[in-house]
């Protein structure tokens, strides 16, 4: 009776000091954006971070547990390029499309108008930051990284995941870098990335211990989810001030947490498993699913497998294969990458058992050994062109003078003039045909972005297949690692 009694009194005790432990437990977020100069500091970078602000609003966290460092810190200097050519006179248009270049055209900067920003994109502040979080962030607590800047390959080819991010005033700071700034917080914390930086991949190796594989796993808990591979650059990163025309790996990531686009209109969640929250490795399948971008995105646990797993070969012949039949995948397959398999597969019109043979066909990766890209058709474009400059020939022999755009009477057509010389264009008799094949060209599908959605295909495919080998390996540490990961990534926004 009284061992018992102990017993109870014990297990309350413990229950009643480790709830108020639990319910302490916060989320750190630090994002780090913007370009490593003005002229690589796009409107789309300050957006982003804008739209990551609201969204940690909408989920109710404070703004004094969010650290944002962006391109040249609190400064009135206009830093931030845009673009915005329609909102130029027409004549202006006009005249830089059949007589000048549309390059630049609507180009303008301004201060960012972002709040609380503690300082520049700098090698010191980030120094500084992780200095000073290292005594704040608690062992129970997980650190939130969004990045949105440029990033650049390795230097070194025999370090070839040694990317960076690339800071302000052409500072920049390497994975390994990167990993000697976390190896700071506490052993205990967690950590999960989102970066969207070209060559953003190269990242994925942070949960490894000082950024190798050879070293082990680090002891941090890490995960991440990258916009690209290692060795290519990724999409986004405009001038463009329409965020409806944003169509980067973030974009798509935050609206599948956010539950609605930048706009505001509400999308499907994607709650593949039904347990009604959308993880982080969910808003990465969809990414994964809806993106309409050059992207080959990547996460840690894909990563982990192409380290420690393998293909069946003679000496393991009892591991499957990278050929295997589409019964095969969706048996080994989560829900995440069920949805992925099934919608791209729609997509692109796979069907039957053989669907990674032919995945691999249409990309022409057996052929060349690496995963392809197909040339794009320029016919629709030469036409455009060729349209283009008989409509400004045409114009050029009843103005010659326009051969030089500041030749005073050019200068008169954007004045004095600006009816005219519209006119001119638009009743010209091949300006109705051009019209129409610059909305075909605009609205071609392009080849590459097609190409890159089968290798999506062949990546959620491979982590299936790979996941399943590594169970049959048998290592039960690699098995736990790779668990850990993978548990990490079905995180939410708490």
């Amino acid at each position: 009776m009284y061992s018992a009694s102990i017993r109870l009194l014990f297990l309350f005790t413990v229950c009643l000091y480790l709830g108020p432990a639990k319910a302490s437990a916060k989320d750190y977020f630090l994002t780090l954006g913007g370009g490593y100069s003005r002229d690589g500091n796009q409107a789309s970078l300050e957006k982003n971070v804008l739209y990551f602000q609201k969204l940690l609003a909408e989920s109710e966290f404070p703004a004094s547990d969010q650290s944002i460092y962006f391109a040249n810190g609190n400064t009135d200097e206009a830093t931030v390029q845009t673009i915005a050519p329609e909102l130029l006179p027409r004549p202006n248009q006009l005249m830089a499309e059949f007589f000048g270049s549309d390059e630049n055209l609507g180009l303008s900067y301004h201060p960012h108008t972002i709040e609380g920003v503690k300082g520049p994109l700098s090698v010191a502040s980030l120094e500084k930051w992780f200095d000073s979080m290292a005594s704040v962030i608690g062992a129970d607590d997980r650190l939130i990284i969004y990045v949105t800047a440029h990033g650049t390959e390795s230097e070194d080819d025999r370090t070839p995941y040694n990317t960076t991010i690339a800071l302000w005033d052409d500072e920049e700071i390497t994975v390994e870098q990167f990993c000697r700034q976390l190896d700071k917080l506490p052993t205990e914390t967690e950590v999960v990335t989102i970066m969207v930086q070209c060559y953003s991949g190269g990242f994925s190796h942070i949960i490894f211990d000082k950024g190798h594989p050879h070293s082990g796993l680090s002891s941090q808990r890490r995960c991440g989810f990258f916009a690209t591979v290692h060795d290519r650059q990724a999409a986004g990163c405009t001038a463009e001030i329409d965020e409806a025309s944003y169509v980067e790996y973030s974009t798509y990531f935050l609206n599948a947490l956010a539950g609605h686009d930048r706009s505001g209109n509400p999308i499907p969640p994607p709650d593949y498993n039904n347990d009604g929250k959308t993880t982080f490795e969910e808003a990465h399948a969809y990414t994964i699913l809806t993106a309409d971008t050059i992207d080959l995105s990547v996460k840690t646990s894909g990563e982990y497998l192409s380290v420690y797993s393998r293909f069946r070969n003679n000496g393991h012949p009892d591991l499957l294969t990278d050929e295997e039949p589409y019964d095969t995948l969706l048996k080994y397959a989560t829900p995440s990458e069920r949805a992925v398999l099934e919608g791209l597969s729609e997509q692109l019109n796979l069907t039957g058992q053989d669907r990674i043979d032919q995945a691999w066909r249409a990309t022409d990766s057996r052929q060349s050994g690496r995963r392809g890209r197909r040339p794009r058709s320029r016919g629709p474009e030469q036409q455009l062109r060729l349209l283009e400059n008989k409509i400004a020939r045409d114009l050029t022999e009843k103005w010659p003078e326009l051969s030089n755009v500041l030749n005073p009477v050019a200068i008169e057509f954007l004045t004095s003039r600006q009816q005219e010389f519209v006119e001119a264009i638009e009743n010209h008799p091949d300006f109705g045909l051009y019209q129409t094949l610059k909305k075909t060209v605009e609205n071609t599908p392009d080849s590459e972005k097609k190409s890159v959605k089968y290798e999506r295909f062949l990546r959620v495919a491979d982590n299936i297949i790979l996941a399943e080998n590594l169970r049959r390996l048998g290592d039960r540490d690699q098995i736990a690692e790779f668990e850990q990961i993978v548990e990490l990534e079905s995180g939410t926004l708490r």
